[in-house]
C-alpha cells in the first residue's frame, strides 16, 4: 500500500496526469472487488485487520479521486518543461537522468517521477532543451543541463 502523501496547501489544485487518475480509479475498483470477495464475517483477527486495510485505502482513494484535477499535457509550446513532461537532464557528472513531472498522487521519486510540487520540477519549470538550471540535491549543488523535453 502505498505510504500517505503530503496535504496540499489550501487552495492549490491536485493536478494529475489522466494515466494518474486511470492508475487511482483500477486500484480503487480492484479494491472494492477485492473487499466485496472477502466480506464474510469472520473470527479471525487477521482477516479484521485487512478488511479494515482494505477499507480505509479505498476511503483514502474515494477522498483523493473526488479532488482530482485532471490535466493534459499542453496543447502548445511543448518545447518547454510543464505538467505532464518527460525531461532528460545531464548532471554534472555526465549521468544522464530522465525526470517525468506528474502530480502528487501518481509521484514515485525513487523512479524518477517527480510530483510538480517538488523542488526539481520547480526548477525545470519553463525551461526548454538546452537550457542550464542549478539545483541543490542532498549531496550538493550541481548544474543540471536539460536535453530533451518530451510530452508522450
Amino acid at each position: 500500500m502505498p505510504s500517505p502523501r503530503p496535504q496540499l496547501p489550501p487552495g492549490v489544485a491536485n493536478y494529475i496526469t489522466p494515466a494518474g487518475a486511470k492508475k487511482l480509479r483500477d486500484e480503487l475498483e480492484t479494491l472494492i472487488g477485492k473487499k466485496s470477495q472477502s466480506a464474510t464475517p469472520s473470527d479471525d483477527p487477521m482477516h479484521t485487520a485487512e478488511q479494515r486495510k482494505l477499507q480505509t485505502r479505498i476511503r483514502h482513494l474515494q477522498q483523493v479521486l473526488l479532488s482530482l484535477v485532471v490535466t493534459e499535457p499542453p496543447a502548445s509550446d511543448r518545447e518547454r518543461v510543464a505538467f505532464g513532461a518527460l525531461v532528460t537532464v545531464r548532471h554534472a557528472n555526465n549521468e544522464e537522468i530522465r525526470y517525468r513531472i506528474v502530480g502528487v498522487d501518481e509521484s514515485d521519486p525513487s523512479n524518477n517521477i517527480i510530483s510538480w510540487r517538488s523542488p526539481l520540477a520547480q526548477q525545470l519549470a519553463g525551461k526548454r532543451a538546452g537550457d542550464r538550471v542549478r539545483f541543490r540535491f542532498p549531496a550538493g549543488e550541481e548544474e543540471l543541463e536539460i536535453l530533451a523535453v518530451n510530452y508522450e
